[in-house]
């Protein structure tokens, strides 16, 4: 079986930023002797709401294992130059206070939900896919940080390869790999129970130092009521920037600027982060928090949980679908392939 790390540009490596997707990277570090191909690129998108130990761990990825990391922020949307689109930042340049996020909503005139996902399809998909046509490339293997025990996520890559829609074939080594999550976590926890337990040394001698629930932006709808509040307690004040995008679009579309429905204006439709944010400050904790996980956010829609059983056939099925990405031709590119192909509307 050929090495699934041993990545044949041009490529790029969608690094989240999450301990799955920097497992990833090392694999792939360690296959190439330490030294990644000159047309494979490590990527990350910023958003300006991810976590400062995050922004820290990518940071320190970068420098500990001597790979080039390009950190990325969205600066436009379509009917901008290429170079318009985004902009190149690093560790201490990189927004910290929402500004490529809330620059999205604006120019939307409405918020994104769990169904309307554009948060991630434009600051990080549509980002890092303009940051590779601005290198010259016109289609490339996107790889993703999605693991053997992620079936539901590992279906939508091969549905989306097998249309061939997009510029890209996307490649999930950790799944043709069969690696899970405690492979992940014993990498990098070693004998520690969560992420962060640190009664014992860390295998690596670094880690990202959140537990599951802290990851991604640090109050994504996605994360479900429980835990918002809960991450509102721990922190007081973290839903105060998302009440913000909340009052912003409610007041454009009171002024007329938007033309788009009050539900438009709250993240979840069922609530207001204002209402979780009363709630958690009036309220006692609620328990069993940290049993409910959200995944990496990387160039792959984010995703709690999904429904329906895949059963085991199924797997097989996928699995040996992605180890073949390598042998598959390059896609056929009408023209300027458009974010409607994951949303079904152009951005």
């Amino acid at each position: 079986m050929t090495n699934p790390y041993l990545i044949q540009g041009p490529a790029l490596i969608s690094f989240s930023g999450g301990r799955t997707s920097a497992y990833m990277l090392k694999r792939i570090i360690d296959a190439h002797g330490g030294m990644l191909p000159d047309d494979v690129h490590v990527c990350f998108a910023n958003t300006g709401k991810e976590r400062e130990e995050t922004l820290r761990f990518v940071h320190e990825c970068g420098v500990r294992w001597n790979v080039p990391i390009t950190w990325l922020e969205w600066r436009a949307g379509a009917g901008a130059t290429t170079e318009e689109r985004f902009a190149v930042v690093g560790y201490n340049s990189a927004s910290r206070n929402g500004e490529p996020l809330s620059a999205i909503f604006k120019r939307r005139k409405y918020l994104p939900n769990a169904v309307t996902r554009f948060c991630t399809a434009e600051a990080k998909i549509e980002t890092m896919k303009q940051f590779m046509i601005s290198k010259g490339y016109a289609t490339w293997l996107n790889v993703v940080g999605l693991r053997a025990d992620e079936p539901h996520r590992l279906l939508k890559q091969v549905l989306r390869n097998m249309k061939g829609k997009e510029r890209w074939r996307s490649s999930c080594p950790l799944a043709v790999g069969g690696v899970i999550k405690r492979h992940v976590l014993r990498f990098w926890l070693g004998r520690n129970q969560w992420g962060t337990d640190r009664r014992y040394p860390l295998p690596q001698g670094f880690d990202l130092g959140l537990d599951d629930h802290d990851g991604n932006c640090d109050a994504c709808m996605l994360k479900g009521y429980a835990v918002l509040a809960h991450i509102e307690r721990k922190r007081p004040g973290t839903l105060d920037w998302w009440i913000g995008e909340e009052d912003g679009i409610t007041a454009m579309i009171a002024d007329g600027e938007s033309a788009d429905k009050p539900t438009g204006a709250q993240f979840v439709t069922e609530y207001s982060y204002r209402e979780i944010q009363n709630m958690a400050r009036s309220s006692a904790e609620l328990p069993n928090i940290d049993g409910q996980q959200v995944e990496d956010c990387t160039g792959e829609i984010c995703t709690v949980a999904s429904d329906g059983e895949v059963n085991d056939e199924m797997v097989v099925w996928l699995i040996d679908q992605l180890s073949k990405v390598h042998t598959m031709p390059a896609p056929k590119m009408k023209a300027e392939a458009a974010i409607g192909d994951l949303y079904g509307n152009a951005a």
